[in-house]
């Protein structure tokens, strides 16, 4: 059997084995609501041993625990391995997704769950592996689903899709989209499918990740080099970037944009991060891993085509456009040895991750359209009162609440120089195998940290826009 063979079967029985989880629970009586999460928002982990020793149980957290500092550091099992004809999980080992990202004791995603609970929800967490291709992603979602379907109808006599709703964060949007793309399987009849910060056209953080790696957490811990080795390695986060010159030229005027939203600043051209012609820019890493780019240009292509019309009414998009700094388009040095990064951003309304531009599809319907009052912080919105109340609404009355600007409870987090004082003390501690500061234990902390982590640093700002040409 071949590598490829084994991983999917791993993958599918994984699956498989979740669902049950789902199934034991499940009232037919009940409104049905399954998470996607956002770009590194899923548990990922990995079979004890390589492929050819059996029995290979998939148990070994790599993304996240305390594994990722010293000794085992596994950050370093994330990368993927190219060959010939495979691209293969570091040392032929599986990785599988499990469900929601979770750092000690927190997830970003504990106050939807704990809604899900009080109103008596079906509910489940599809974790996917972030790193892997949209395509593939998706593919095992609708197998989920189908799997699901076939279940539930076998043992209630009741068709469940009628009753289900899909929340999507962030990259779980792109996935489920794609999924969507499929006429037959947008046609199963789902209940609402909520996108919320969704970046359709790109987020603003990602493309600068190549050139500075993680410099909150990973840095501090493996060294840029190597997390920058490891990132440009994984093929899923390349849709995480601006869109595609092709997508621009057909929805740009939909999308509110005047001109395409990256350039040089030196001469104004445009730099489509997915044209070969722009390789010479990127870093050698991203250079030996040329083919994922050609490869997210097809995907995110595919996510932008018109919606199916089956699906069109009742799928929503949510967003935020009040963080003011966040880098709406983004200039692009020629110089490669730019420092620290060739990437600057001119600053706008979106999220602080995703501009607003990009977190609207461009056919969605403008009464299914959802513009946040409250909260503003990409990798917080699934914890925020205001955000519950609008994925509340749609699972009970298929339909967008009337949002008014009132005090709404925001989850307490950490400042930004607490979290950085807190984690170089960590690092320090791991090193000569102490034992953790006791902040790291405060939730609020936890809660900054798995935001960071999710919606990645914000790239230098620049205040003046070039003139255009």
């Amino acid at each position: 059997m071949s590598y490829e063979s084994y991983r999917k079967l791993k993958i599918e029985g994984y699956y498989d084995h979740q669902l049950q989880s789902l199934l034991s629970s499940y009232n037919p009586n009940k409104p049905t609501v399954i998470l996607l999460p956002g770009g590194m928002g899923s548990q990922l982990e990995r079979t004890e041993y390589p492929v050819g020793r059996e029995p290979n149980v998939i148990n070994d957290v790599i993304w996240v625990d305390w594994g990722i500092f010293w000794p085992k550091r596994d950050a370093r099992n994330l990368k993927i391995e190219v060959g010939r004809s495979e691209e293969r999980d570091k040392d032929s080992h599986v990785v599988a997704a499990h469900g929601p990202l979770k750092f000690i004791t927190q997830t970003p995603y504990q106050e939807l769950g704990d809604h899900a609970y009080n109103e008596g929800w079906n509910y489940f967490v599809f974790g996917f592996d972030w790193r892997r291709p949209l395509s593939e992603s998706a593919t095992y979602f609708r197998d989920f689903i189908y799997k699901f379907q076939k279940e539930i109808l076998a043992v209630h006599r009741k068709d469940p899709i009628p009753n289900l709703t899909v929340v999507c964060h962030s990259m779980g949007g792109l996935v489920c989209t794609y999924a969507l793309a499929d006429r037959s399987f947008s046609n199963l009849g789902f209940r609402g499918i909520v996108t919320i910060a969704t970046p359709f056209y790109g987020t603003s953080t990602q493309q600068d990740r190549y050139f500075r790696g993680d410099e909150d957490l990973l840095n501090k811990i493996y060294g840029k080099a190597d997390v920058i080795d490891i990132t440009a390695s994984l093929p899923g986060p390349y849709t995480l970037m601006f869109l595609p010159k092709e997508t621009y030229k057909r929805d740009g005027r939909r999308l509110g944009l005047s001109r395409y939203p990256e350039y040089d600043p030196a001469d104004n051209s445009d730099t489509d991060p997915y044209d070969p012609s722009m390789m010479s820019r990127w870093p050698q890493p991203v250079k030996d891993h040329k083919q994922f780019l050609s490869r997210a240009r097809t995907e995110l292509i595919r996510v932008a085509q018109p919606l199916q019309s089956n699906i069109a009414s009742v799928y929503f998009n949510v967003r935020s456009s009040l963080d003011a700094n966040t880098a709406v388009e983004l200039l692009w040095a020629k110089d490669p040895a730019t420092k620290p990064s060739p990437i600057a951003g001119i600053p706008g309304p979106g999220d602080g991750t995703v501009p607003a531009w990009a977190a609207w599809h461009a056919y969605t319907r403008p009464a299914n359209r959802c513009e946040l009052k409250q909260a503003k912080d990409h990798g917080l919105l699934l914890e925020h009162v205001e955000v519950l109340s609008v994925i509340d609404s749609i699972v009970k009355t298929r339909k967008l609440p009337t949002i008014k600007k009132r005090a709404a409870r925001s989850p307490s987090v950490t400042n930004a120089k607490a979290v950085d004082r807190t984690i170089d003390s960590w690092v320090k501690k791991s090193k000569s195998k102490q034992a953790p500061p006791k902040e790291l234990f405060e939730k609020p902390l936890q809660r900054a940290i798995l935001s960071s982590l999710i919606a990645g640093k914000k790239p230098r700002m620049v205040r003046r826009r070039p003139k255009e040409p």
